[in-house]
């Protein structure tokens, strides 16, 4: 995500940074040395309250074959992050973990009120998922805004929310993407995930849109983390 004080650069254009991925996924899957998913607590780093994108229903549908398909290579137990009700993409995490988020939580009315200021005239958001790729974590759906849209309404959104843009103020999101599957137990056969996952670094694209932007806290279902939703703004 880029910083409010920045002109943001599209995201994901060059795909330099999903061949990084996937080359540091795959050497992390042949050696062992992939991370393994666990339930998140207060105090862990990662699926806080978060701003995302939800996919249409036809996109959902389609990265949900693509997850299935993955898992299905990958065994059993891992969680299916792109599964429909549960497939997003990221725009920012805003907070870290924490057991007491309510509907009305103040934190998340002054995420909503800043998410709102920053969707004013801004249409529905456009995106191709255009191949998969690897992570350390995951198998990851690589996505390609057709436009700036989405990049703009990022970098005005982190300028709406000031001190409450804390937790990603340093941090630049280079990509846009899906996560299918997360590493949630031991890979069946790394080997065959990794040559999978190759065969597929090109897929025929597949059309995303958003008409709406969520804040979202996070549950885990036994299969996965799917959102709660707090607030969210309508595009358009």
């Amino acid at each position: 995500m880029s910083e409010p004080a920045r002109e943001p650069l599209l995201r994901g254009t060059d795909g330099a940074t999903f061949d990084r991925l996937f080359a540091e996924g795959a050497e992390a899957l042949a050696t062992g040395s992939y991370g393994i998913q666990v339930v998140p607590a207060e105090g862990d780093r990662r699926w806080g309250v978060s701003a995302l994108l939800r996919p249409d229903s036809r996109a959902a549908a389609s990265v949900e074959t693509l997850t299935c398909e993955a898992v299905a290579v990958a065994g059993d137990g891992h969680w299916l992050t792109g599964a429909v009700g549960n497939s997003h993409l990221t725009m920012r995490a805003l907070e870290y973990p924490r057991d007491d988020v309510e509907d009305d939580d103040p934190s998340v009315a002054r995420y909503a009120d800043a998410l709102r200021a920053a969707s004013v005239g801004v249409r529905p958001l456009t995106f191709e998922v255009t191949g998969l790729t690897l992570t350390r974590l995951s198998v990851m759906a690589c996505a390609r805004p057709v436009d700036e849209a989405a990049d703009r309404l990022s970098a005005a959104y982190a300028q709406a929310l000031g001190p409450d843009a804390w937790l990603e103020k340093e941090f630049h999101r280079e990509i846009w993407y899906l996560n299918l599957v997360h590493f949630a137990a031991a890979i069946r056969d790394p080997h065959r995930l990794i040559r999978w996952v190759a065969e597929r670094r090109r897929v025929a694209p597949i059309r995303l849109r958003v008409t709406e932007v969520e804040i979202a806290s996070w549950l885990f279902t036994g299969t996965g983390m799917t959102p709660r939703r707090l607030a969210a703004t309508v595009l358009g």
